[in-house]
């Protein structure tokens, strides 16, 4: 069954399919990110946002995103923890005054060990 909004053809079930998808998985998205686009992605994200899958642009590419993050669960699993590391050693840095250097070269040390 087809409905017809502004000259827009939406396929209920097609819509519902991609909301399902969606779910509640976005979350809270308070954070802004700026990104530049090729035409041809701009041109599949516009046409989520055109057959009313999304109510936009941002909510579109905020849902992409996070599908990407997902279907590669196990690069981040493998990642995080150095990531985790070194924001630890970066805090620690900052909590000493004038051992900022010192915090940095030990940064670059465990980086080093890390990728032997």
């Amino acid at each position: 069954m087809l409905s017809k909004n502004d000259g827009k053809v939406v396929t209920p079930q097609l819509k519902h399919e991609i909301l399902m998808n969606l779910g509640s998985g976005l979350g809270d998205r308070g954070n802004v990110v700026m990104m530049r686009l090729d035409d041809t992605d701009l041109k599949q994200i516009d046409a989520l946002v055109e057959v009313e899958a999304f109510r936009g642009r941002s909510e579109a590419v905020a849902f992409l995103v996070k599908q990407g993050i997902l279907a590669h669960k196990h690069f981040f699993e493998k990642i995080m923890p150095t990531f985790e590391k070194i924001r630890e050693l970066e805090e620690q840095a900052k909590s000493e005054p004038g051992k900022k250097e010192h915090a940095s070269s030990e940064v670059t040390k465990w980086l080093r060990k890390k990728r032997e």
